[in-house]
């Protein structure tokens, strides 16, 4: 820091470094603004694509699931590039096949033997 020695004791220099000081403070505050607008931007995109990715996981278990299981982990690979420009550690997220044959496995199967068909009351 300078010593109050090292200015001038001209008022209009003076004049002149306080409004060079001023314009440098509102740039860096321009700069701030921005940049706290693209961390918000990013932080929403990955909140979104949390929300995306639990949405897809839900309709996984469908008959379209490989294309689902495709789009997932798009999405995923996406939502780590976002979280790893951010700095955060990227979440764990299990993959969808195997969570698939999990719950495939843990399915209660039983066996029935086709009965006798009734007959109709119209065909007598």
């Amino acid at each position: 820091m300078t010593t109050a020695n090292a200015y001038s004791d001209d008022i209009e220099a003076l004049k002149a470094l306080l409004l060079e000081r001023d314009a440098r403070i509102g740039h860096l505050e321009d700069l701030v603004e921005s940049h706290e607008a693209v961390v918000a931007t990013g932080k929403a995109e990955i909140e979104h694509l949390k929300l995306l990715i639990a949405k897809l996981r839900r309709m996984a278990f469908g008959r379209s699931s490989e294309k689902l299981d495709r789009q997932i982990e798009q999405l995923e690979l996406k939502l780590e590039d976002l979280e790893a420009d951010e700095g955060a550690a990227p979440i764990e997220i299990p993959n969808a096949s195997r969570c698939r044959s999990i719950c495939r496995a843990t399915y209660e199967r039983t066996c029935r033997s086709p009965t006798k068909p009734a007959r109709c009351a119209v065909a007598r």
